[in-house]
């Protein structure tokens, strides 16, 4: 089982990466300053990769590619760093114009990520517990709990 919290997959190798301190994250962004980040990874940054030095990054020079360590993304700096993806604030900009991200679909399941405990594992097992009925998706308050979370963790995690 994972340490919720602290240990997360690789999107690009698929193994764990044991530490905030071991991980990085990436995404792209359009020109626009609005509505225009998307594909979140979370990966191994160069000295933690399995594959060897840059192994794991996820998309390799792309255009409008941006990226940092995994640590900015935790803790309460990392609320304030999630955050500004969806609103810098009236003081930063007073009329609001859209969230940065392209996709709030896809922005909310990296956050589910980094601030869930228990969900970066049990979403490797959300079809089986759903085929099985140990999950039901008319409750959210099923899916996101992390008691719930764990349940699924300890069930399909061991198969």
């Amino acid at each position: 089982m994972l340490t919720p919290l602290k240990q997360w997959i690789c999107d690009s190798c698929g193994k764990i990466i044991n530490s905030a301190e071991d991980g990085w994250v990436e995404w792209l962004s359009g020109k626009e300053t609005f509505n225009s980040c998307y594909g979140f990874k979370i990966v191994h940054n160069c000295g933690s990769s399995p594959r060897g030095k840059g192994g794991c990054f996820y998309y390799s020079e792309e255009q409008g590619l941006s990226d940092t360590q995994l640590t900015q993304f935790m803790g309460d700096k990392g609320y304030v760093n999630l955050l500004s993806f969806l609103d810098w604030g009236p003081y930063v900009i007073p009329e609001y114009k859209g969230p940065r991200v392209k996709d709030i679909r896809e922005f909310i399941e990296f956050m589910r990520r980094l601030t869930i405990p228990y969900y970066e594992e049990a979403r490797m097992f959300f079809k089986e517990a759903l085929a099985d009925g140990d999950l039901d998706p008319s409750s959210v308050d099923m899916i996101y709990d992390p008691e719930d979370l764990k349940r699924i963790v300890d069930k399909h995690g061991s198969e």
